[in-house]
């Protein structure tokens, strides 16, 4: 019983390790996503994380501005944002700033003219 035990104590801890590849993570990162990331840069700043394994619970190694640091995850809604290859002769405008912003499915995307809640592709 006790090898019976081992045995099934090593499988699922090999299985545990494959789980972040199976959601389409990589190994230490966290679910949920990153702000948007609209600061300029203005000076260059060293990294303050490399992934999200150095940040808290609730956040994640994020780019913001020039450098990445840990910020709070924001969720994520399916699908990805279409492709946008307009133009913006106007000043840009955020309509969104994360995909809760967004009823029902639709994923706040950056367009041309800035973020605007749009129907998710696939992806």
């Amino acid at each position: 019983m006790r090898a019976q035990s081992l045995l099934l104590l090593v499988a699922l801890l090999a299985l545990g390790s494959q789980l972040p590849a199976a959601l389409g993570r990589r190994k230490g990162e966290k679910s949920g996503g990153c702000p948007p990331d609209d600061r300029p840069c203005l000076l260059s700043v060293p990294d303050q994380c490399v992934d999200d394994s150095q940040c808290p619970l609730r956040m994640k190694c994020c780019h913001q501005a020039c450098f990445r640091q840990c910020i709070r995850k924001v969720s994520l809604k399916k699908g990805g944002c279409p492709e946008d290859r307009t133009r913006c002769l106007g000043p840009v405008q955020h309509l969104c700033s994360k995909d809760s912003d967004c009823q029902g499915l639709k994923r706040c995307c950056l367009g041309a003219c800035g973020r605007d809640c749009r129907n998710p592709v696939r992806g």
